[in-house]
């Protein structure tokens, strides 16, 4: 997970009881899947990955997780290939082939790498919290009002109910209709994006 909840009791200036607490982590689950969906990438650190790829030949084979901290080895059609002499990692993921092409065919590439961040950047925590936060209220607010959609307020002498309307705002309604990433969100984890 990409916050915790001190981090979210934090950021929405409360102490989160304990009986909620299971709701806290369970939106922060969340907010972190969607993360991950969005950028399509783990972010977190992944030791030892292994992954079978396709290859249209040439002298590049992208890897698909980034950042890519180092590769344990690359095996080419059942043979083990050498650092230096057959392959050189480049940078953004690339695994460059020396001195020849990378075969073409389905699933011929198999490669042992490690991946990711060994801590979780700054900008994805803030992003994790942020959602994380709006997932717990809006459960909150749907809990309070026995899960009816766009309430806006309740009374209780002469019991009153007020629904509102969109007011053209990101997730303004209620939590099945929010967002889980708001566009600037959105706009924050694009530089993680592949």
């Amino acid at each position: 997970m990409f916050c915790t909840v001190s981090d979210v009791e934090e950021f929405l200036q409360i102490t989160i009881p304990m009986d909620l607490r299971s709701a806290a982590e369970s939106a922060i689950q969340r907010a972190t899947a969607a993360i991950q969906n969005y950028c399509r990438q783990d972010i977190e650190l992944v030791e030892d990955d292994e992954l079978v790829l396709d290859c249209a030949g040439g002298t590049k084979v992208f890897l698909p997780e980034l950042p890519v901290v180092s590769v344990a080895s690359v095996v080419e059609d059942d043979e083990t290939l050498t650092v230096s002499d057959d392959y050189k990692l480049g940078q953004h993921g690339i695994l460059h082939r020396i001195g020849g092409y990378w075969p073409s065919g389905i699933q011929i590439i198999a490669v042992c790498y490690t991946h990711g961040h060994s801590t979780i950047p700054d900008d994805v925590v803030d992003v994790c919290m942020r959602a994380a936060a709006r997932a717990y209220q809006a459960g909150l607010r749907a809990s309070e009002v026995d899960g009816v959609p766009g309430v806006s307020s309740t009374g209780l002498g002469d019991y009153s109910v007020a629904f509102g309307g969109d007011s053209g705002q990101e997730g303004v309604l209620g939590a099945s209709a929010a967002p889980i990433l708001l566009r600037s969100e959105r706009q924050m984890l694009n530089r993680y994006r592949i």
